[in-house]
């Protein structure tokens, strides 16, 4: 059963940005011209953080990730519609009734220092990560029995089960480092890789000044670049103490992209800027309210159902993000527009009717203060995220028409992560940042076994159990499609969560100095994916 790269997972969506990191050079803003390569070729993107971890194998956050996926390949990549599409590897295939995962790569490329990259080198990366568990690809490796090579451009996955979307996950997700500089390494876990870089993307790291600037120097040998290797001779990465300095930045020719979004209140600002180029971008998550299966209310699925017919999604939208986002219905967003299940609908918005719902239930109002006495819920969120504060509040004061008394419990980012991985809260209000498929973000959230750690429902439900399990092992596409959209019906009439929308980021650009990016959805791939940054040249 043959599938190729191409073939499959389409999502539906646009574009997006870029970047960071940290230890030796200059200063900040001294001098616009570089290093190596004339002005002219030296793209110059901001960012307001810098890199902690330096191993591509380990957990990254948004902001190493950024750098480090433009040195070191992987087999899959997602192209700008949101697809799929051939990196390393040109396609891969099932075999085995779906028990083996095979890879077929390109052979021309080649690692900095010369050594050809091989199918030796997949099968180390990912031998590592098992071997060390090593980040969230880790997870993605669970089904793997054994991983052979058979010849340089041929590597072979055994799995103990199939798993539907095996290849597409670990093919985006794994990064692939050089087998003979890494092996040298010792424990990888306890690997820093903070010097004498080797990598095969369209750009190596060549210096650093934490809390400054980051200067990668362009790989003579691509073979994605139109040319055979990028027309922009160098990138640096400069770090800015905050957005608003970032975009004063950017509109003084300081940098040349901005890697963080711009904000929506703030997006006009360059409306007038002949120079800057707006580029909006669709996400690959969403924001949402889930709702705690411990609390013996929530668990109740009038009262979720309730819940869901509270929130003004629409009002949201317009009054959040100016309008500028897509309502969903159920789990999975359209981005994945061949798995989202367009029959079903939103919860109407009618808090009448979720009153009268939940009277017929049995609910009480005893002493006649507008509220149910027994529905009276906290709603969690990561304070520092301001699209979602505000959802909390036009929800609060949403659903009090429908008599159901909410709080605010909005906090510090990290308190917010530890108490909903503890299931301390009772509403969580969030938003998710990266799912590239809709099978691996169900498994991680409606899974009792909960891999992924993200089964923030606390849910324990032998029926979406079963109904999981069986889609996960389904290879034909149909068939696999099919028991998508039903997943995705049974968690909307079950109002597991309420998905509220799906965002646009829009990312600001100097577009009289640059053009030709080729940008992925999301604010975590945008237009500084080792694919896009290939592809820019300077305009002439």
């Amino acid at each position: 059963m043959k599938k190729t790269v191409k073939g499959r997972w389409r999502l539906a969506v646009a574009l997006g940005v870029v970047a960071t990191l940290g230890v030796s050079g200059c200063g900040l803003n001294e001098d616009n011209s570089s290093s190596s390569g004339s002005s002219d070729t030296v793209l110059r993107i901001g960012t307001t953080t810098d890199v902690s971890n330096f191993n591509p194998l380990q957990s990254l956050s948004k902001t190493d990730s950024w750098i480090l996926n433009a040195m070191y390949p992987h087999l899959l990549r997602i192209d700008e519609n949101a697809q799929k599409a051939p990196e390393l590897a040109k396609e891969y295939r099932y075999e085995d009734d779906g028990k083996t995962a095979v890879f077929e790569l390109r052979d021309d490329f080649k690692w900095t220092d010369g050594q050809p990259v091989v199918a030796e080198d997949v099968k180390f990366s990912a031998e590592k990560i098992m071997e060390y568990k090593l980040g969230n690809v880790a997870a993605k490796l669970t089904w793997v029995e054994s991983i052979e090579a058979p010849d340089a451009t041929t590597v072979k996955f055994k799995l103990s089960q199939p798993y539907a979307p095996f290849a597409e996950g670990v093919g985006f997700w794994m990064s692939i480092v050089p087998k003979h500089v890494f092996e040298k390494a010792g424990d990888l876990s306890k690997f820093p890789n903070d010097s004498n870089w080797v990598g095969a993307g369209p750009f190596v790291l060549d210096s650093m000044t934490k809390g400054q600037r980051y200067v990668m120097k362009r790989n003579e040998h691509y073979p994605l670049a139109p040319e055979g290797k990028a027309a922009v001779s160098q990138v640096e990465y400069r770090v800015y103490p905050d957005v608003n300095t970032m975009m004063l930045a950017l509109r003084n020719g300081d940098i040349d992209l901005m890697g963080t979004p711009v904000p929506v209140s703030a997006a006009k600002t360059f409306e007038n800027d002949s120079k800057i180029k707006l580029a909006k971008v669709g996400a690959l998550g969403f924001a949402h309210l889930t709702y705690n299966m411990k609390n013996k209310y929530l668990a109740d699925q009038e009262v979720r159902q309730a819940l869901s017919m509270s929130v003004d999604t629409k009002a949201i939208i317009d009054a959040v993000l100016q309008g500028d986002g897509q309502q969903m219905a159920g789990p999975i967003s359209p981005i994945f527009a061949e798995y989202d299940n367009t029959e079903i609908q939103p919860y109407p918005f009618d808090p009448a009717a979720a009153k009268a719902k939940l009277a017929a239930a049995g609910y009480k109002d005893a002493n006649n203060d507008g509220f149910f006495d027994e529905l009276s819920f906290g709603v969690a969120c990561d304070q520092s995220n301001a699209n979602i504060t505000r959802v909390v509040q036009l929800f609060r004061e949403s659903a009090a028409k429908a008599g159901i008394k909410l709080e605010n419990e909005c906090v510090e980012r990290n308190t917010f992560l530890t108490r909903t991985k503890n299931g301390e809260y009772d509403i969580d209000a969030s938003q998710w940042g990266v799912f590239d498929n809709p099978m691996d973000q169900l498994r991680s959230t409606y899974l009792s076994s909960n891999p992924g750690g993200i089964n923030y429902n606390l849910l324990e439900s032998a029926e979406m159990d079963t109904l999981i399990n069986d889609a996960a092992g389904t290879t034909d596409p149909e068939a696999f499609k099919a028991k998508i959209k039903n997943l995705d019906k049974v968690v909307h009439e079950q109002a597991y969560l309420t998905p509220l929308y799906v965002e646009n980021f829009q990312f600001a650009y100097n577009a009289s100095k640059f053009t030709g990016f080729a940008p992925s959805p999301s604010d975590l791939l945008g237009m500084v994916t080792a694919y896009s940054l290939a592809q820019v040249t300077p305009v002439k």
